[in-house]
């Protein structure tokens, strides 16, 4: 059998309700694309190799998670479309986790969601698939039946954290309880001490507690993760903190006898830096009172 299906790892933008392809797998020719759903960060379990007692392994996965449905084209059997699924990912390099012929036991290979519509009377044949895709571990699971093909696609990715601003009255009452606290909000471009213009609301909280609390006076100090060397990284962390008092007082007109800012580099950690995620909290600002 001629394999007419083609694995793509480009980088293409996926939208919410966007009727394309998504970039990892193609359609089988013929198709019609009816659904095209994702989120941006969700969990994910799925049905991989069975257990030694005969109960099934799940796999929890997290992070951007696409759905498709396709109508299959007439004249091609569920067998023929699922095998050519099944030899793309197998030439592409693909880690087949899982595979599920239509006379055997179980559902669809995954438990985070209701039982898909429109699978046909039949059974179906399903799979699921590792590899990586656009420098993220990716797992493709796909149905087929004769009347549709669903292919969810789920890539890892860590969680955005950071993106709820954390208000003046919340600043206030950290400092009273710790005397300090950490700001995950304040974004800058690597190697810069240029502020982005996403930073400007939490900025503008820090502003607020200052003109709510006229005796406060506040020490910024920044910290980086370890990516740079050590002298480069305490001297950026110096200039980000020296850009966020500028702001300050620019800005929102906060006296500068009331702002201090010093950077302590990459020393002081508050995570691992071998993930991202952890290297993203030590790239942090800290509010320190004075």
């Amino acid at each position: 059998m001629k394999n007419t299906l083609l694995l793509l790892f480009g980088a293409v933008s996926i939208l919410a309700q966007d009727l394309t392809d998504h970039p990892a797998v193609s359609s089988y020719p013929g198709s019609r694309l009816a659904i095209h759903r994702h989120v941006e960060f969700e969990p994910y379990e799925v049905v991989v190799s069975p257990n030694p007692d005969g109960t099934m392994r799940r796999l929890k996965l997290e992070g951007r998670v696409t759905r498709i449905r396709y109508n299959n084209p007439q004249g091609r059997s569920a067998f023929e479309i699922f095998k050519n699924y099944e030899d793309a990912m197998k030439q592409a390099g693909a880690e087949l986790l899982y595979r599920r012929e239509p006379r055997a036991p179980g559902n669809w290979p995954t438990y985070s969601e209701q039982k898909l519509t429109n699978m046909g009377s039949q059974g179906y044949y399903a799979l699921v698939a590792r590899f990586q895709h656009r420098g993220a571990e990716t797992h493709a699971l796909i149905a087929v039946s004769l009347p549709v093909t669903w292919i969810h696609i789920v890539e890892a990715k860590p969680l955005e954290t950071g993106l709820v601003v954390v208000d003046a009255k919340a600043m206030e009452e950290a400092l009273n309880r710790d005397g300090k606290i950490g700001i995950e909000t304040i974004e800058f471009d690597t190697g810069s001490a240029e502020i982005k213009p996403e930073s400007k609301s939490t900025i503008k909280e820090i502003a607020k507690l200052l003109m709510n609390k006229p005796n406060l006076a506040l020490e910024i100090v920044g910290h980086t993760d370890t990516v740079g060397s050590a002298a480069d990284n305490l001297r950026l962390s110096a200039d980000r903190a020296k850009a966020i008092v500028t702001d300050l007082a620019g800005s929102f007109g906060i006296s500068l006898n009331r702002l201090k800012s010093s950077g302590m580099g990459q020393s002081q950690p508050v995570a691992p830096n071998a993930t991202p995620e952890g290297r993203k909290k030590n790239r942090r600002v800290e509010l320190v009172a004075r």
